[in-house]
């Protein structure tokens, strides 16, 4: 009767041993693919990034400085450049927008005869979304729109995680970036 016993406990404690390797081999796939998500919303990230610092370089580029900066607003930065001095201005416009109750970053160039043609986006961001906080030369925040000489923008991008039923959380990367329009100085 012991050894029955015996064999019952060790089968009971088996069991439970397997289940728990089981368990840990799931939970370490999960945290695997937690991590390759991140890696490749880094990577995603940082080239949207490059790709906007690319065109905030443009600001003010061939144009008047009264004429460089149209709109500053916290979700909206609108500015103009020409492709050459006296050339016909280019005006584009980084804005947040609500698209199906997210949030996400899209670059819209304005024609004169108000066409309107996405250039870049939409790029899905986290709740946060995106700021924009401008600074004039002597760095006061939120200057008038003619007094503004640099940007700082902060967005936010997610990705959902690999399980939803446990522990639901969103891998989030927030960038920052500051960036001298240096066009308005020369």
């Amino acid at each position: 009767m012991i050894t029955l016993l015996e064999s019952i406990a060790a089968t009971i404690i088996g069991g439970i041993f397997i289940l728990t390797m089981i368990t840990s081999i799931i939970n370490i796939q999960a945290v695997g693919v937690n991590t390759n998500q991140q890696i490749l919303l880094v990577e995603i990230s940082e080239d949207v990034v490059s790709v906007i610092e690319s065109y905030l370089s443009l600001v003010g580029a061939g144009v008047a400085d009264s004429a460089a900066i149209i709109t500053t607003r916290d979700t909206l930065f609108s500015y103009s450049y020409a492709d050459s001095v006296g050339g016909s201005p280019h005006i584009i416009n980084m804005t947040q927008e609500n698209i199906s109750g997210a949030k996400q970053l899209s670059v819209y160039e304005d024609y004169e005869d108000g066409n309107v043609t996405p250039i870049l986006g939409p790029f899905e961001l986290s709740d946060y979304g995106i700021q924009f906080t401008y600074y004039d030369v002597d760095d006061n925040a939120n200057p008038a729109d003619s007094l503004v000489r640099y940007v700082q923008m902060i967005m936010e991008f997610e990705y959902d995680t690999f399980r939803d039923d446990i522990d639901k959380r969103f891998i989030r990367h927030r960038i920052q970036i500051w960036k001298y329009f240096k066009n308005l100085y020369l």
